[in-house]
């Protein structure tokens, strides 16, 4: 999967993000990104060419951008 399909995988994902669904997580499975809990956050486990590395994010959103936020964040990575 190129880096801009997968950009385009995740904002579909995410877009309108206001709290973690089962949807969001079978549809993070799929794309290899496995997800942990913590507390009042999410933790994203991301395994790259450069190793595994985590995201945190809130377990509910703040604003309509928040899923954008997100995409960013793991974008980063890669």
């Amino acid at each position: 999967m190129s880096k801009k399909d997968l950009r385009d995988s995740l904002k579909r994902i995410f877009i309108g993000y206001r709290k973690m669904t089962p949807q969001i997580e079978s549809s993070l499975l799929t794309l290899g990104i496995e997800i942990g809990r913590k507390q009042n956050h999410v933790v994203l486990l991301i395994v790259g060419a450069s190793g595994k590395h985590s995201v945190p994010i809130s377990s509910t959103g703040s604003d309509k951008r928040e899923g954008l936020n997100i995409v960013t964040k793991i974008m980063r990575l890669f």
